[in-house]
């Protein structure tokens, strides 16, 4: 029985369908009580099932399970530390997150086996928390220290590290060598499209970035969660509309009368420098302005941004 709704909910993963996967294992859990009995190995159910609540921000719930899992006996020993320190790091609670650190490290110890997707869901938590470096480098270290782990969870790992310490090239060289991965899953590979659309803001690759974050929305399309958040920061940066959003109005109505300013100086024939010049504004918001024009009017050159403008006065 646990085999069976447990392997639903891993086919609805591969899916991308994490709604799906939350109710297998709620409907697994409540039919097989049997972890309950006296003697029983660790509710297996249970683990799987909190960190899917991880997944999808549902940290209450989380709680719950943790406090269940402290009743039954023999679970492996990370389990309840390295979900109290997931729990503590989502909540934004620094001290608790740290004193379950120390705990999970401790318990590592214990542990012969290695898990990318562990490494990479943990250190993604310390990562939202701002862990200091040092204690992030420390903690990835732990939890890759042996040679079972595919190759490909080490780069993503290796990769959310050096985008934290601000080595962008070296960071997006990494995700885009695990964008089409087989052994992520496709909203690991959301997170990985969404590392890289970051990497490429930081270098003003602003097309490219947008690419990235749009391959991220259909990843995430039934998704939710931290990962969805993160996503939906990277589209506010790139003035996208959010995932879940009506359609957008286009055209010169789509405009703000900032955008409407800045467009009737572009059909003027101002160039960038121009721009900022006139507006008070710098070169580089100047050119943010051009491109949401650009894309909101559907056009390519700045020819054609005088023409539509033109019509509408």
């Amino acid at each position: 029985m646990a085999s069976y709704f447990q392997g639903r909910a891993r086919l609805a993963l591969q899916a991308g369908d994490l709604r799906a996967a939350i109710a297998a294992l709620e409907e697994g859990r409540e039919q097989d009580r049997g972890y309950q009995r006296r003697g029983r190995w660790a509710d297996y159910h249970g683990v799987f099932l909190a960190g899917l609540y991880l997944e999808a921000g549902e940290l209450d719930r989380v709680e719950q399970i943790i406090t269940a899992l402290a009743t039954v006996p023999d679970n492996p020993p990370t389990v309840i530390p390295g979900l109290a320190f997931h729990l503590a790091c989502r909540r934004g609670d620094l001290p608790r997150a740290e004193q379950s650190l120390n705990e999970l490290v401790e318990a590592l110890a214990c542990q012969p086996w290695r898990s990318g997707e562990q490494a990479h869901d943990l250190l993604s938590a310390a990562l939202e928390i701002g862990l200091p470096a040092p204690r992030l480098d420390a903690l990835a270290a732990e939890l890759l220290n042996e040679g079972d782990v595919w190759d490909d969870y080490r780069t993503l790992v290796d990769a959310q590290l050096a985008e934290a310490h601000g080595r962008h090239a070296a960071a997006l060289t990494g995700y885009l060598s695990i964008v089409d991965s087989h052994i992520l899953g496709p909203a690991t590979r959301g997170t990985v499209r969404i590392g890289a659309a970051r990497c490429l803001l930081a270098a003003d690759r602003r097309a490219e970035a947008t690419a990235q974050a749009e391959v991220a929305a259909s990843l995430l399309g039934e998704w939710s969660g931290w990962r969805v958040a993160q996503l939906e920061q990277v589209r506010a940066q790139l003035g996208m509309a959010p995932a879940d959003a009506a359609p957008a109005v286009t055209g010169p109505a789509a405009l703000t009368p900032r955008e409407r300013e800045v467009a009737v100086l572009i059909s003027d024939g101002l160039t960038n420098t121009e721009l900022a010049r006139r507006l008070y504004i710098s070169p580089k918001t100047a050119a943010v302005h051009v491109s949401n024009i650009l894309r909101k009017l559907g056009v390519s050159s700045r020819t054609e941004v005088g023409e539509l403008v033109g019509r509408r006065t």
